[in-house]
């Protein structure tokens, strides 16, 4: 069964990357951050981790770009890898647009 790499990696370095997103908030940068600048990370984790794991069932289910699902599956499992994949890709870019994000947290600000 030959795997495409090319969709293999991306969704696995989702998988990878939203557990890194839900522990972001604690991190010293952003422990100081505004409350919707760190609920923000958590709010992108689940949909990046969903993003991931339909995408590697859709990748590991498929041969020379057929799949082998039944269609009604593969056309469910395939919009709901795009819809989580712009959902979490929504929330990220909306938390690098945000000025708050590349601003300095200082502890005394918030006290």
């Amino acid at each position: 069964m030959p795997v495409d790499f090319h969709e293999i990696i991306p969704c696995a370095l989702g998988a990878v990357a939203s557990p890194l997103l839900a522990m972001a908030p604690f991190s010293p940068k952003y422990r100081h951050a505004p409350r919707w600048l760190r609920s923000g990370f958590f709010l992108a984790a689940p949909f990046i981790f969903a993003w991931a794991l339909t995408g590697l069932y859709l990748a590991l289910h498929e041969t020379n770009h057929h799949t082998h699902l039944p269609f009604t599956q593969f056309w469910f499992l395939h919009c709901t890898h795009l819809t989580a994949g712009g959902m979490g890709l929504g929330v990220l870019l909306m938390l690098v647009i945000s000025p708050e994000f590349y601003r300095r947290h200082d502890r005394a600000a918030n006290v």
